[in-house]
C-alpha cells in the first residue's frame, strides 16, 4: 500500500510518498512544489496540478491524503486560495483514479503524538520514530505531508506503529 501525503500551499505544497512493507513504513519520495509570487494564480495553480500529477505517474499510490482545509476569518482570501489549491490537487487525483482522504491537522497530531494539539516539533519527532529516520524532514512542509500520509495509512488499517 502506498500513500501520498499533501500539505496544500499556493507559495509551498508539501508532498511525501510512504509505502507500506512488511517491516514498516517507507519514504519513497518528498519533496516541495514551490510557485513564484509574481506568477499570476492559475499559471501557480497549474503548476501544482502539473507536478502532483507527476508525482502519482512516478509513484501510483494508492491514496492521497491531503490536509483538510480550516478556515480563519481574519484571512478569507488565503482560505480562498487554499480552496483552489485542495482543488487542483483532488482534481489530478480524480482525474488519475486515485482515492482521496482528508485528514485534520488536530486528527495526524493525535493519532502520531497522541496530542491533538501537538506543535510541528513533536509531529517531526513523531514522523522520525515512526520512520525510523534520524534526519529531519527538511521542511515543515515536508513533516506535515509524512504525517498526513502516515495517518491516512493508519485510518485504513494499513499501517500501525507502537
Amino acid at each position: 500500500m502506498r500513500a501520498l501525503g499533501i500539505d496544500p500551499g499556493l507559495a509551498v505544497t508539501g508532498f511525501a510518498v510512504v509505502e507500506v512493507l512488511d517491516r514498516g513504513g517507507r519514504i519513497n519520495d518528498y519533496g516541495c512544489i514551490k510557485t513564484d509570487s509574481r506568477l499570476a494564480a492559475p499559471e501557480r495553480l497549474g503548476i501544482i496540478y502539473n507536478r502532483v500529477c507527476e508525482v502519482i505517474h512516478k509513484w501510483s499510490p494508492n491514496l492521497v491524503v491531503i490536509e483538510d482545509a480550516f478556515v480563519n476569518v481574519k484571512y478569507p482570501k488565503a482560505a480562498l486560495q487554499l480552496g483552489e489549491v485542495r482543488g487542483v490537487i483532488s482534481l489530478a487525483a480524480s482525474n488519475l483514479n486515485v482515492d482521496i482522504s482528508e485528514v485534520r491537522p488536530s486528527e495526524a497530531k493525535l493519532a502520531l503524538t497522541g496530542n491533538g494539539g501537538a506543535g510541528k516539533v513533536q509531529v517531526e519527532n513523531a514522523v522520525r520514530r515512526i520512520l525510523k529516520i534520524d534526519a529531519p524532514a527538511g521542511s515543515s512542509h515536508v513533516s506535515d505531508a509524512l504525517a498526513l500520509a502516515l495517518t491516512g495509512l493508519s485510518r485504513g488499517g494499513w499501517f500501525n506503529w507502537p
